[in-house]
């Protein structure tokens, strides 16, 4: 049997997830635009899926769009508010945001605008404080994720989007929430213009996602040919992957307080048998101030890569940062914006879990962890 610890990274679908998209493609396959009677009824279902998501959320059914995930989610908020600009305009952003947000901004940043990039403490969060040093009444773009990927190091999006309101009440704020979704709090919306879902990240299928956009935002569509999802995303609805996404929201918001208890104790129980292993850190913030899902470790003396091969070959998967940027070559952005001692730079591991982890797999995972290190750490000093 393995043991699958890389859950940040995608998850495997629902069995009530995989059912939602054979119906729609073996049943309600028909085009959503169409006229006749199972098309509308296609349409509604689809209706019915944006209605969850706007009551998951809180917000209204007109402000939620379905994307391909949460790397076009981002693009649409980001690329589309600022084709809504006029001028060169002020830009902040996280220093350790997720590739399909950095990677967005140094687009930006190559078109002219005047693109800066904020702190974070020692935790990896972005805090009021450093917000406020940097924010300017003129700045027209902030966006900060709500949860980390790499470190699960939670911002307080809702402080920061009111602080970013308050020095200017035009500016629009962003937050990229694939990590946040039904692992913590939802925030108030009040001041959060933008925020970003993807469905596999909750037992939904990949190629699914959502963009919330607050009514009267300045973001223009990014993409022509079509009125679908109020002219945003032009393009026939992916009727199986939303009904798919649709059906795993369902069933995490039935059990959510079981799945929530369950990865919180398998990242103690990890967490406590990994601390007993001499030069081992824990990056980013406290045990109980992350998200319950993420545990990013640092192991002193050892390389990831080679980690995540000796562990694969015991049939244990766990990643070493994004896994969208897993294979860059460089420096981590999120371990050198936390400070990160060197030593434990090269080795860090992240493990995320879902609701069917096990203690036991915990357990099994910390005993090879610690001896495969023994071994590498002996073969250093020869």
């Amino acid at each position: 049997m393995s043991i699958y610890f890389d859950n940040s990274a995608t998850t495997q679908p629902f069995p009530e997830t995989i059912r939602a998209m054979e119906h729609a493609m073996e049943e309600g396959y028909y085009n959503p635009s169409a006229l006749y009677g199972p098309a509308v009824e296609a349409s509604r279902e689809i209706a019915r899926v944006r209605e969850a998501f706007a009551s998951a959320l809180r917000v209204r059914p007109e402000e939620i769009y379905f994307t391909s995930g949460g790397t076009e989610s981002n693009n649409l908020a980001l690329l589309g508010y600022a084709h809504h600009l006029r001028g060169k305009a002020h830009m902040l952003v996280n220093p350790s945001e997720h590739s399909s947000v950095h990677e967005v901004f140094l687009e930006l940043n190559r078109r002219g605008h005047q693109v800066e990039f904020l702190e974070n403490d020692a935790s990896g969060r972005v805090t009021p404080e450093i917000l406020e040093r940097h924010m300017r009444p003129d700045t027209a773009l902030v966006s900060v994720m709500h949860v980390n990927n790499e470190s699960g190091a939670v911002n307080d999006v809702e402080t920061l989007a009111a602080l970013a309101k308050r020095i200017n009440p035009g500016c629009m704020f962003h937050s990229d929430g694939v990590q946040a979704f039904l692992k913590v709090p939802v925030p108030s919306f009040r001041e959060i213009d933008a925020y970003s879902i993807s469905g596999h990240k909750f037992h939904g299928p990949r190629g699914s996602g959502v963009c919330y956009l607050k009514k009267g935002a300045f973001v223009q569509q990014i993409l022509y040919g079509g009125s679908q999802e109020g002219h945003m995303r032009p393009g026939t609805e992916n009727g199986p992957a939303i009904l798919g996404m649709g059906a795993a929201l369902d069933r995490y918001l039935g059990h959510h307080q079981e799945y929530l208890d369950s990865m919180w104790a398998v990242k103690h129980r990890l967490y406590g048998n990994l601390s007993r292993i001499p030069g081992v850190r824990l990056n980013g913030p406290e045990l109980n101030q992350g998200a319950p899902q993420i545990l990013s470790m640092g192991f002193a003396g050892a390389n990831a890569e080679t980690l995540v091969n000796a562990l694969a070959e015991r049939g244990i998967y766990c990643g070493t940062g994004s896994a969208c940027s897993s294979r860059a070559v460089g420096k981590n952005r999120t371990l050198t914006a936390m400070g990160v001692p060197a030593q434990y730079l090269p080795g860090t591991l992240r493990f995320s879990f879902c609701y069917n982890n096990t203690l036991e797999e915990a357990d099994t995972v910390a005993a090879a962890m610690g001896e495969i290190l023994m071994r590498l750490r002996r073969f250093r000093r020869r």
